[in-house]
């Protein structure tokens, strides 16, 4: 087929030069017929009328013969992870090897190329209602935690019709974490949509049923009852259900923690995300509007469900028995419990930030959570009892030697131990109980104060705790009009014995 400027060449050599059809094929190198059938059309070859003459072309029998085959491959591909799917020279090779195709690898591209296009899905512009829906999404990102590169992953939700964004960051995407951003994120925007669109991520869904049904988590339950609001789950593997929140994940990455911000804990970086957050709700447009995300939201806060009154437990909760050392183990860690729960099974809730320990309905235990492996986090308060009946045990207590004490508890017990032996370490332990009644603070200053005197015995101690506690008994001075001058003057009134007699039945012994 001839271009535009051929076409244009020989309606003018015939027309205007008045040259021969012979004449215009020998002059721009085109044969006679190919000048003879543009002489009799009109229409100029543009590229719609180009590509319709390729269009109308009908395959070769060859080809009819496996453009079913293909197809069902193609639409199989449809429904299988995307970087795992037939590509134009694997179908020639399948054809060849399987169904004896003597036609091209180069023809094959092309009736891929045109067959694809044809189950490629319409996308359908969507307007969300204010207060309807929001969107999540996990992701990840480097920043730079305590001086060393660290792996974190990013709780990410946008309202669909305000397009405000929120993001969180974790350690992890375990369960835990998945509750704890709801409880921020609702929290941040001030309110709660009627619906959210999901992933099948496995800390909300335990089992995928047929068309969008799902057999949920019981925590993400829990999670909708208290906050009242519907989970809807994408089709599998199709992420383009919920585009909102697709560009969401890396623009936040982008923009947010490039370059690599450098903090010291997951508070700070958290603070900077929040900042971030709010800024960009000032400074972007939503789409197809005047108004900026901040005002849009302000409007949508109006159509949110109000937040309820409590907090939601974002924890996952694990059953435990407590060793005969009084611990209990949690993700290779293990943490102290009261040493009256040994050999009973406890309820742990895991938190982002910490682990509480419950029984009989009751927190027996709360610590910080580690992150690291095999470590022993103990609280020396939970071994008190048991110190009681084997005080030389405190020498080498674990919980005794934690960076929790004080200093000072250490070199005061050793003093005391100098000086009375095996009753200091029994007096010792008896100073250590008075921290539930007065508090490890009071109980630390008072071991600093005798330790200034160099005074190493129990009771110095606790009259300094008295003294600090207000319990000493404060004697009043008498005003000078009460005052005897003369001790003489001062009378006591005395007994009657009689009334003795009376309450002793007149009996005198």
């Amino acid at each position: 087929m001839i271009n535009m400027a051929q076409f244009y060449n020989i309606k003018f050599l015939h027309e205007v030069e008045g040259l021969s059809q012979r004449q215009i094929a020998q002059k721009l190198g085109i044969s006679r017929n190919t000048v003879s059938k543009y002489l009799k059309q009109n229409e100029a070859p543009t590229t719609i009328n180009r590509q319709n003459s390729y269009i109308g072309r009908e395959y070769s029998d060859e080809t009819r013969r496996v453009l079913p085959i293909i197809d069902q491959w193609l639409e199989d591909d449809l429904k299988r992870w995307g970087k795992q799917k037939h590509t134009a020279a694997r179908i020639f090779r399948r054809l060849q090897d399987e169904y004896n195709f003597k036609g091209s690898e180069s023809n094959i591209r092309k009736v891929v190329a045109k067959r694809r296009k044809k189950l490629q899905d319409v996308f359908i512009p969507l307007d969300f209602q204010l207060g309807h829906q929001f969107q999540f999404d996990w992701g990840e990102a480097d920043i730079i935690l305590q001086g060393r590169t660290q792996r974190i992953y990013l709780f990410y939700m946008q309202l669909s019709a305000s397009r405000v964004r929120f993001a969180r960051a974790y350690l992890h995407e375990k369960q835990e974490a998945f509750l704890d951003g709801f409880v921020h994120a609702f929290e941040f925007f001030g309110g709660v949509p009627t619906e959210g669109l999901f992933d099948n991520l496995k800390t909300a869904v335990v089992k995928i049923l047929q068309g969008r049904d799902r057999l949920e988590q019981e925590a993400f339950l829990a999670l909708q009852a208290h906050y009242l609001f519907k989970a809807e789950f994408c089709n599998v593997r199709s992420g383009n259900e919920k585009g909102r929140i697709e560009g969401t994940v890396g623009y936040v990455r982008r923009n947010a923690l490039v370059p690599l911000p450098e903090v010291q804990s997951l508070d700070e970086l958290n603070d900077h995300l929040l900042k971030w957050c709010l800024k960009d709700a000032e400074q972007k447009t939503v789409p197809h509007t005047n108004e900026k995300v901040a005002q849009m939201w302000e409007k949508e806060k109006e159509y949110l469900h109000p937040l309820p009154e409590k907090k939601f437990e974002a924890c996952r909760l694990v059953s435990c028995q407590v060793n005969k050392t009084s611990l209990i183990t949690v993700e290779t860690n293990q943490y102290s419990i009261p040493c009256s729960y040994v050999g009973q099974g406890v309820w742990v809730k895991i938190f982002v930030d910490r682990v509480s320990v419950v029984a009989q309905n009751q927190v027996i235990a709360e610590h910080p959570r580690s992150y690291e492996r095999n470590q022993m986090i103990t609280n020396l308060d939970h071994y008190l009892e048991a110190l009681l009946k084997k005080p030389r045990a405190i020498r080498d207590a674990h919980a005794f030697q934690s960076s929790d004490i004080p200093d000072v508890f250490r070199r005061f017990h050793r003093k005391m131990r100098e000086h009375e032996g095996a009753s200091g370490d029994r007096k010792f332990i008896r100073l250590l109980l008075l921290h539930r009644e007065i508090g490890m603070e009071k109980l630390t200053q008072a071991l600093l104060e005798a330790e200034q005197a160099q005074i190493y015995r129990y009771e110095v101690v606790h009259e300094i705790i008295q003294r600090l506690s207000n319990n000493c008994l404060k004697i009043q001075d008498l005003s000078k009009e009460k005052t005897p001058v003369n001790l003489l003057d001062y009378k006591i009134q005395k007994a009657n014995i009689a009334q003795y007699g009376q309450l002793t039945g007149g009996q005198m012994k």
